[in-house]
Formats: C-alpha cells, structure tokens, sequence
C-alpha cells in the first residue's frame, strides 16, 4: 500500500497491545520510514550512543513521523516511535562496523564509503571503530554473550509483534502467551529448531502447571477417629485464614518464577533478534564488497576488450599500408615488363621493314634513271 503522491492522506498504522512493536499491513512501511528520517536527522560524528543524542533531535524525528503517519501526538506515542528509532540507529550502527570488518585496511575501508555517508562521517566512524576502548569492550561483550546463546527462532525478519498479531484469535483478538509465541517462533512443521529450545519451553510450561488446593466441606475432621471433637467456629476460620495466606505465598511464588522465566525468554529473544541483524548486516556488506568486485572485474575486461580493438585496428590499418605499397610497387614492375614484351614483339617487324627498303631503294632508283633515258 502506497501513499498517496499529493501527500494528503496519511497511512495508518497499529501497535501490539501485547510486545508493544507495529502490526498490520504497513508495519514495514512505518519501520522504513522511520529508518530514513533518522538516518537524515541524527548525526554521526561525535556520537557513540543514542544516548549522546540531543532530546531535540528526537523531537524532529516524532514530529516528521506524525507529519507522514496518521498518529497521535501523545508522549506515549512518542515513545513507542523513539524505539524504533534508537533500534534502527543501532542496527545502522551495526551495520558500519560489518562493512569495517569486512576490509583489512583503513586504505581499503576509505575506498569503499558507505552509500548514505559523506567521506568525512566515514572517517570518524572508522576511528571510532579501530580506536575507541569502549566500544570494541562492549562490541566484544555482545559477541560473547551471541556465542554463549543456544537457542535458535525461525521466523526469518519477521518481527514478533507481527507474528504474535498474524496468529491472534479471530474471534475475541487475544494473542498468544509468551510460551505460546516461543512455540511459534522455535518451531516449523511441528519440529523445533533445536534442542535447547524445546528444554526451555517445557520448563516454562512446568512452571504454570499446578493444582489448586482440595478443601473439605465437612466440619468433621477425617482420620482421627471418631471421638475426635470438631473444630470450634473461631478455630475453623483461622485455619482458613492460614490455608488462603499459604495458597497465596505459593501463588506468588508461582507467578514470580513465572515471570523470571518470560523474562528470561524475552532476554534470549532480545539477543537472537541482535545476532540475526548482525547477520543480515554482515550478509549486506559481502554482498556490497562481491558486487563491487564484480564491477572492478567488469570494468578490467571492457578495458583489456577496448585495448584489443584498438590493437586489432592499428594492426589491419598498418596491414593495409603494406598492402597497398606492394600493390603500387608490383603495378610499376608491371608496367616496364609491359613496355619490354612491346619492344620485343614490335622491333623484329620494324628491323625487317627497314631491311626491304634498304635494299629497294637502288632498284628503285635503276628504274627511274632507265626510264628518263
């Protein structure tokens, strides 16, 4: 779905009441948008984290973001758009340092600029790459903790969001529970992606299954005899009172190792989404370096094939030359052979002329003298 070209109708776009990130048709399209009004607002040099970031930067994001999309402006809305935003920022900032990874040398790093950077921000980032303590000590921490996880999802780029909206109940519109949505997320064709994950799923669910406590309805108690006194009123009531606090404790106790594990699965899942972008990034820069090899290469044959035309022609023209001098030079032997064979054949003829005359010429004369006389 496009925006309109005029600009005067604006997209809608919905958040999971649940994980809190966008859903619906134009989720993608809300995410990008977010991804190039950022890149265009915040700045690079001089910044390590989103933290550096001045709040009025922020407030020019949201407020691009509200001209564009049908929100409100609300600072919960804010919020949620800041998010997006400081998560983008570190996936691009991900994404820089594969692209630095993936080159030896600061002379190779400076002769490969990212696209949507000036030369100078290029610079500074690989600086700050090569040279800054804190971040190799945290990128080397993040590295650490994606070595040490074991888990493995199947959703591709999928956000969760997305995928626990996709498989919402049709009918009341209530999304899946956290195990649920380790299922979904874990699995394909009913097969888990590995082990570990199916070791934490069926501790999560160990986690919820409890029965609740049996009460007796009689007053008469059980398993003393019969000449056991019942309990008085008072006495019955503060064993109920002690049974509904212990039941309570233990609900307690249920929930927060409950929520210990969500948040243990939300954790993993937080790392797995870093690790796949780390990928994904790393995938886009050996792309951009083969594709950019593949130009060099390109541009190496057509020189080597302009070079081979050129020499191919300076070769035929100076082929041509000799050839026409050979030409010139046997039409000249031509011509004097010809006027050779002329002299041959024509001076015997021309001598033998001159001989018969010769030799009338005094009988010839004889004759007139005789006929004057």
């Amino acid at each position: 779905m496009k925006r309109f070209a005029n600009g005067s109708v604006k997209l809608d776009i919905s958040f999971s009441e649940t994980l809190g990130g966008t859903v619906g048709m134009n989720n993608r399209s809300f995410k990008d948008d977010v991804v190039v009004i950022m890149k265009r607002k915040l700045p690079l040099i001089g910044v390590r984290r989103w933290s550096d970031i001045h709040p009025s930067v922020h407030g020019l994001i949201v407020a691009d973001m509200i001209d564009r999309w049908n929100l409100e402006d609300t600072p919960g809305m804010e919020e949620k758009v800041l998010k997006i935003a400081m998560e983008r920022y570190r996936g691009w900032q991900a994404t820089l340092s594969s692209t630095y990874k993936a080159y030896k040398t600061d002379e190779a790093r400076l002769a490969n600029v990212p696209e949507d950077l000036q030369l100078e921000e290029w610079e500074w980032m690989i600086d700050y790459f090569g040279n800054d303590a804190k971040f190799q000590e945290r990128s080397q921490k993040n590295s650490d903790n994606r070595k040490k996880q074991k888990t493995k999802h199947r959703v591709g780029s999928k956000s969760y969001s997305q995928l626990s909206f996709e498989k919402r109940d049709v009918e009341t519109g209530e999304e899946p529970d956290c195990i649920a949505l380790w299922e979904l997320t874990h699995t394909k064709n009913g097969t888990w992606s590995n082990k570990e994950s199916q070791d934490v799923y069926d501790k999560a669910r160990e986690a919820t299954t409890y029965k609740d406590t049996l009460l007796c309805k009689s007053s008469q108690p059980r398993g003393y005899g019969y000449m056991a006194k019942p309990k008085t009123g008072s006495e019955r009531f503060r064993m109920q009172i002690e049974e509904q606090a212990r039941a309570t404790a233990k609900t307690q106790q249920q929930n927060s190792e409950l929520s210990q594990q969500v948040n243990g699965l939300q954790d993993q899942l937080e790392v797995e989404r870093a690790d796949m972008q780390e990928r994904l990034n790393l995938e886009r820069a050996e792309r951009e370096q083969l594709e950019e090899r593949l130009h060099l290469e390109r541009a190496e044959r057509e020189r080597l094939l302009e070079e081979e035309r050129r020499s191919r022609l300076e070769f035929e023209k100076a082929m041509m030359t000799k050839f026409n001098q050979q030409m010139a030079k046997l039409s000249q032997q031509m011509r004097s052979q010809q006027q050779k064979v002329i002299i041959v054949i024509c001076l015997p003829p021309l001598i033998q002329t001159f001989k018969t005359l010769f030799y009338k010429a005094p009988v010839l004369v004889g004759i007139q003298e005789q006929g004057q006389l």
